[in-house]
């Protein structure tokens, strides 16, 4: 599959085109004048005068808390192999405003919060680990993701942790929705990272929320490039159109453009169905069937 890498410029960002890919996983990379709200995604950090470990301490921060991020830096620190920057941040404390400046890091990448529970995603690390396929081997970059749940007292109830490689996929979102009809689950939280350019995947991770425990679900990915190929996955699940009692469907498409000379797509479309019973814990695929390929044509 084809890859093409896009790096767009805003007028307001003032990384250079070397910054650490893992930066981009911030949504406020990109500032106005107005700055954008986070939250604290550890247990504990510490605010420092300046862009610096060694700069004097100020304040300590912990789960939950809300600030405002004013200003990105081109300081950079490396932390369990993730090499982010410093933010300039504005938080308020016994009734007073106070600003400082925090390691990226320790700011959740995204947050919802439903009912009466917060949801919340931090990236911990990034390591290198071989990886074995076929008659090959390589390194790959996986990242330690963990997704958190807490009450209105920011306690944590819940964290699940696990690792995955993203390859170009930094931009992160999250949301939560209902149940969708599935046993034992009050709500679902939903991540997502994906790129901004042709080629790059979009990955979907989906944790069932019981109001104590993550439940872990099935993901998903798409990609595509223009002309070339798409690969499309979606779910449905119990409550919605087609779905079935205690069983979450997933729906594979696939296509590849067969006539590269003609000014027209002529794609060979092959689709397929994946059926993964859940028992209100755990899922299992318990069948899978694929339908006959076929030619698709596009102006």
């Amino acid at each position: 599959m084809k890859k093409f890498i896009l790096f767009l410029l805003f007028s307001n960002f003032i990384f250079s085109q070397d910054i650490p890919s893992e930066n981009y996983f911030w949504e406020f990379n990109y500032l106005n004048e107005n700055g954008m709200e986070a939250v604290i995604g550890v247990k504990n950090c510490y605010i420092r005068q300046d862009a610096s470990s060694n700069s004097q301490l100020l304040d300590s921060l912990q789960i939950g808390n809300k600030i405002k991020v004013i200003k990105n830096t081109t300081e950079n620190l490396n932390i369990k192999g993730l090499n982010l920057s410093w933010v300039e941040i504005e938080y308020s404390k016994n009734n007073q405003i106070k600003t400082g400046f925090l390691w990226k890091g320790f700011i959740a990448v995204g947050s919802t919060t439903k009912e009466n529970t917060t949801f919340l995603t931090t990236i911990d690390a990034k390591f290198s680990k071989k990886i074995k396929q076929e008659d090959t081997e390589y390194e790959g970059e996986f990242y330690r993701i963990s997704v958190k749940a807490m009450d209105t007292k920011s306690q944590i109830i819940s964290e699940k942790s696990f690792s995955k490689q993203l390859s170009e996929s930094h931009y992160f979102q999250n949301s939560t929705t209902g149940s969708w009809g599935l046993k034992n689950v009050a709500n679902v939280y939903r991540i997502s990272f994906s790129g901004q350019a042709c080629g790059i995947p979009t990955y979907h991770y989906y944790f069932g929320w019981n109001g104590k425990d993550f439940l872990l679900l099935p993901e998903k990915y798409d990609v595509g490039d223009a002309g070339v190929f798409y690969h499309t996955e979606e779910f449905v699940f119990p409550k919605e159109k087609g779905g079935q009692p205690n069983t979450i469907i997933k729906n594979i498409t696939e296509a590849e453009n067969k006539d590269d000379n003609s000014e027209n797509y002529t794609f060979l479309v092959t689709k397929s169905i994946e059926y993964y019973s859940w028992d209100g814990k755990n899922f299992k695929l318990i069948r899978s069937k694929k339908l006959k390929p076929y030619l698709e044509k596009e102006d």
